[in-house]
């Protein structure tokens, strides 16, 4: 794959065509900016009047690659350098599908396949190329993006913005970008970003357990924050369900974007029966959702399937550095999602043998 496209995808941030020239040199003046105004870690921890919070979290940087390297990963010099985002977030990701079905809006490109988002660098670019979206008759939303990996071809720079992580969700974030720099899949998205998280879920819960040690509070925190989002994964899957369900029934346009307000306003509803469920609040935002099928698929297409990579690395005893190779492996084959059962059915009937 020629280096350029794979630079792009790893942005997220493709162009609808070759053609598109404002939006290539869009893409290489941000991506020279955060490449030119990186600052080495090490010169930021030799200042003296580094702020106690700032070390303390880019220490605990360092341990999380050393905790990455231990089980695989190639952190190389990613997060060896530091880029002040300032306020904002560091890109945005725009993402477009029909209001009538599951069907993700696509940007094709030769080498890599369909993407099912565009980035860019400005808010403002973003916003126009949704509104344009819109404006053709799709859902589609901005998203900000706290991090992004360039798939191992440039050294990815700590964020300011992660500064303010707390450890779990910090070591769940670098462990996230760093497995997409280790698997990448062509054109297979849900599969590259729902194997990231589940690697920075679990490997998180496991960093946190050698470094601060099995009893400590962070891990308790982290465990029941990791429960809160198995709660929120399985009440989505069962609100997609039940609008593609009525997607699938091949209705009128009309009557489908009518009766899907329905079906979206009951699923606010029974979101709020189960609410006191939530160890934290922050899934509360749901009840101000507006239905939107973009939104939907993009938590999907973050939250896939992860049952089929759990239960791989069940299969490997537990043990990430083999259950990642596996990842690796399956991510090379056309399907890599049946790879992943075929590799289950194995090692199960291996093991009851």
């Amino acid at each position: 794959m020629p280096r350029l496209y794979r630079v792009l995808i790893g942005l997220g941030l493709l162009s609808v065509c070759g053609c598109n020239l404002n939006y290539y040199w869009h893409l290489a003046r941000g991506q020279s900016r955060v490449v030119y105004k990186r600052i080495p870690v090490q010169v930021l921890l030799a200042q003296p009047n580094l702020a106690e919070q700032t070390r303390t979290q880019l220490e605990l940087i360092q341990a999380i690659l050393r905790y990455a390297e231990s089980v695989g990963m190639k952190t190389d010099d990613h997060y060896t350098t530091f880029y002040d985002t300032g306020a904002d977030p560091i890109s945005w990701n725009v993402s477009a599908c029909p209001p009538d079905r599951f069907s993700p809006y696509t940007w094709d490109f030769p080498f890599v396949g369909e993407v099912p988002y565009k980035g860019f660098f400005c808010r403002d670019l973003a916003d126009e190329q949704r509104d344009a979206l819109a404006d053709a008759g799709y859902d589609a939303i901005v998203r900000p993006v706290s991090a992004y990996s360039t798939l191992g071809i440039f050294s990815d720079p700590i964020l300011s913005s992660m500064l303010g992580y707390a450890p779990d969700q910090l070591a769940d974030l670098l462990l996230h970008e760093l497995t997409h720099a280790l698997v990448y899949a062509p054109g297979q998205t849900d599969y590259n970003e729902s194997l990231a998280t589940f690697v920075g879920r679990q490997g998180s819960l496991l960093f946190l357990a050698q470094h601060f040690g099995t009893d400590t509070p962070l891990l308790q925190q982290a465990q029941a924050r990791r429960a809160d989002a198995a709660l929120f994964r399985h009440f989505m899957a069962e609100t997609v369900a039940a609008l593609d369900s009525l997607y699938s029934l091949g209705l009128p346009r009309s009557v489908v974007l009518r009766d899907r307000q329905v079906v979206f306003a009951r699923r606010q509803r029974d979101f709020a029966l189960i609410r006191t469920q939530f160890t934290h609040n922050r899934y509360d935002g749901f009840l101000q959702w507006e239905l939107n099928n973009a939104r939907l698929l993009s938590y999907r297409r973050y939250n896939a399937n992860l049952a089929l990579f759990s239960a791989v690395y069940r299969a490997r005893g537990q043990d990430l550095a083999s259950a990642l190779e596996i990842f690796a492996a399956c991510a090379k084959e056309g399907d890599p999602w049946q790879c992943l059962r075929v590799t289950i059915e194995a090692d199960e009937a291996r093991n009851s043998s």
